[in-house]
């Protein structure tokens, strides 16, 4: 009997994965049908390869893969290379030959591939056979995590499930790398984490030591009762404020190792001085692991992406482009933002030193090459946001502003940390004049933020949506996007002043008063008078951090909110007791409620919060006690001023803005028939959502623009966000400095 094959099956004795199958045609296409009888053959064909028997006989039926092999389920098999239905599926390549069709139970697990991925290399057992495993997840005691990480298996199955979760983080939105090529990878290979690039299996291991501080998987969350799903846990469920502390602690041992095993491959595998968008990736996310409880152990992490990130732009002299970095200029902005944020915090604790922030410190050459031209200052961006809007288009009305923004923000933050807050300026004598202008620089920053958060508000209400009609997933993702870059322009905002008015503070407690010269107590009035204006913006900004923890566009955002200090934004609350203050008691209660509240949504990744949760639920239980209103919590040294009730409300203003948001993310999208034009029906809300833009300090803007003059107009054109006091605040305090007096002439304006 003449046997010729016709499929070869070199290409399927091996371990690594053939490229994706883009389609296949039938059996009966491929070889004609003959009309013949079968025949039964006494020893069986080689997997991936047909055996035809002589003229006049019938092909015999292709073997089944591996893959419906080892899932026991029916196989419509194709000639390779081509894949069969359920792989192509899937997403999966059809391979013959891998397997046997009987494992003896002295086989090891390794030559596996389809169903199980080992997490540790070292101290695992064999698997007696195919039938004792794969039927259910080995149940094992949450104590024993030796033997749930160690010495046991992940299936493919959770595998796929934890890297499918990072598009859930809102790390996943920054330029790094395509958010679903690393899932697409790990199913190209088998789903087998060994069959990788080996930067790409540190990246899925890092990837998965994040998602399972979001998972509600049982063998992430171990025993215990039955936990949501996580996407359950939209924003209208968060909007009841669930307590989820007890999933965090359930998980939290199991999650540490899987960040160590993350840790250990990438030193192991040269992860921070090989360059590529893997390698570049795994460094920003292992830096938010390792730097969660000590900033210290992030620093390797930060200047190793750095120096990858400059390494890939250099690339570009001999490749033309931007090489192997994906061009989108608003999520570099974002990033660049973040990294400054972070450096400006880190310099409050006196972590790292000197030379390592000028190594992890961007600066306006990567900001440059990234995203583009130096933008506009902030007042001019204020202009410009009045000018050429059309109603009808997100890009310009909400998203191009934000480049200004996001610049102006990683600007102050990086001259901050060289002229204040730094290790290496805090002993030195302070730049009154520097914080005078960081501080009116951060109130028409403000104005401007106020602006993006009308403009959001209006771009979610139904009169905007009806005019772009985007299909329900499109229209959700949009929400999703717009409502947490508003989020995150605000907690950036609130950054900006937290680091300030702590080493403002600190500077005012070493003078001591009854030594002091005239000159000293002259330069002690001028840093009291920049701490109650700065008070007063930390406050605000206190505000802001609980408006967004009030309303959290999702879980994965609010749990893995990064450099946010939420105790000493409880602390600032709590602070505010003297009297004077512009923020009432009830005021103050709801906000800590409200930061209660989403300490313990974010206890549902990160249960480290625990005492701050404890402590601060006695202090709300004392303080709601004390009906008459006399208690006090806590203390600081400033000076009360008559405009606080004005800036109470403005405050408050502000926060029921962002409260809104709630109310456009429950609305439901509009239907796709609404096309009629909006020049009629937009004319009312848009020049109320722009009137806010009129003005700006000293009033200027408001001559540029044409707007009116009047003081009063001035102030509601200004919008709830600014600060009347601000005005005349700079001029003074700059004769003050010029003419080396004291405060005495000024106390009965400002106090």
């Amino acid at each position: 009997m003449d046997l010729t094959p016709v499929a070869s099956t070199s290409a399927s004795a091996s371990t690594s994965p053939a490229p994706f199958a883009t389609g296949s045609a039938g059996l009966d296409a491929m070889h004609p049908a003959q009309s013949t009888d079968q025949t039964a053959a006494s020893t069986s064909a080689p997997f991936g390869a047909q055996k035809k028997t002589t003229a006049g006989t019938k092909r015999r039926k292709l073997p089944s893969c591996d893959s419906c092999r080892l899932r026991r389920v029916l196989c419509v098999p194709v000639p390779p290379p081509g894949s069969c239905s359920r792989c192509l599926e899937k997403g999966i390549i059809a391979m013959f030959g891998v397997s046997e069709p009987r494992i003896p139970s002295s086989t090891h697990a390794d030559n596996q591939p389809w169903l199980y991925t080992f997490t540790s290399a070292e101290n695992h057992h064999p698997i007696s056979s195919v039938e004792g495993t794969s039927s259910s997840m080995p149940t094992i005691s949450a104590s024993d995590l030796d033997s749930r990480l160690g010495l046991t298996l992940l299936s493919g199955e959770l595998v796929a499930h934890l890297l499918g979760l990072y598009q859930a983080l809102p790390q996943s939105w920054l330029p790094l790398l395509p958010r679903a090529r690393i899932t697409t990878m790990f199913e190209a290979s088998g789903r087998r984490l060994s069959a990788l690039p080996p930067q790409a299996e540190v990246l899925a291991y890092t990837i998965m030591a994040l998602t399972s501080r979001l998972s509600s998987h049982p063998y992430i969350l171990g025993d215990g009762p039955a936990a949501p799903a996580f996407e359950s846990l939209t924003s209208q469920n968060l909007k009841k404020r669930p307590d989820l502390q007890a999933f965090g602690a359930r998980r939290d041992a199991l999650c540490d190792k899987m960040r160590a095993k993350a840790v250990q491959l990438a030193w192991e595998r040269g992860t921070l001085v090989e360059a590529s968008e893997e390698t570049m990736a795994s460094c920003h996310l292992l830096n938010i692991l390792e730097s969660r409880v000590d900033t210290k152990k992030g620093v390797p992490y930060v200047s190793a992406f750095v120096t990858h990130l400059r390494t890939l732009l250099d690339e570009r002299d001999s490749t033309g482009g931007m090489g192997r970095v994906i061009h989108q200029p608003l999520g570099w902005a974002a990033l660049m933002m973040r990294r400054s944020m972070r450096l400006h915090l880190v310099a409050q604790l006196r972590l790292p030193g000197p030379s390592e922030i000028n190594s992890l410190s961007s600066n306006g050459m990567d900001d440059e090459i990234l995203v583009g031209p130096v933008p506009p200052s902030i007042d001019e961006a204020l202009l410009q946001s009045v000018d050429d809007i059309d109603v009808r288009d997100s890009v310009s009305l909400f998203f191009r502003p934000m480049r200004p923004y996001m610049y102006h923000v990683a600007r102050l933050a990086r001259e901050c940390t060289d002229r204040v807050t730094g290790t290496w300026v805090r002993n030195r004598p302070l730049d009154e004049a520097f914080v005078s202008k960081y501080l009116a620089q951060l109130d028409s920053l403000e104005r401007l933020l106020q602006s993006l958060s009308e403009r959001i508000a209006f771009t979610l209400s139904p009169v905007a949506t009806s005019a772009h009609a985007l299909p329900a997933p499109f229209e959700t993702e949009r929400r999703l996007i717009m409502t947490s870059c508003i989020h995150t322009l605000r907690l950036a905002w609130a950054g900006l002043i937290l680091p300030l008015c702590t080493d403002l503070k600190r500077r005012l407690s070493k003078m001591e008063v009854t030594t002091m010269s005239p000159e000293q107590r002259r330069t002690r009035d001028r840093l009291l008078l920049l701490r109650r204006h700065a008070q007063q913006a930390l406050v605000r900004g206190a505000r802001m951090v609980a408006a967004c923890l009030d309303s959290p566009p999702s879980l994965g955002y609010v749990t893995h909110l990064q450099q946010e200090r939420i105790d000493s934004w409880a602390d600032v609350l709590l602070d505010s007791t003297l009297d004077g203050d512009e923020l009432s008691r009830k005021e103050r209660l709801s906000d800590l409620q409200t930061i209660l509240a989403g300490l313990k949504m974010i206890g549902w990744s990160w249960p480290d919060n625990a005492r701050l949760i404890e402590s601060l639920e006695k202090r709300l239980q004392s303080m709601q006690i004390d009906d008459s209103g006399m208690g006090r919590v806590a203390a600081i040294t400033s000076i009360s001023t008559p405009q606080a009730s004005g800036s109470g409300s403005a405050s408050l203003a502000g926060r029921d803005a962002l409260g809104d948001f709630s109310q456009y993310l429950a609305t439901p999208s509009p239907r796709s028939s609404a096309t009629e034009p909006l020049s009629e029906t937009l004319a009312t809300p848009m020049s109320a959502a722009f009137d806010l833009n009129g003005s700006i300090e000293n009033g200027r803007m408001a001559s540029t623009a044409g707007l009116p003059t009047d003081p009063q107009m001035a102030s509601s054109i200004a919008g709830p966000g600014s600060n009347p006091s601000w005005s005349s605040f700079g001029d003074e305090f700059n004769q003050m400095l010029d003419e080396g007096t004291g405060l005495n002439s000024f106390m009965p304006r400002w106090a």
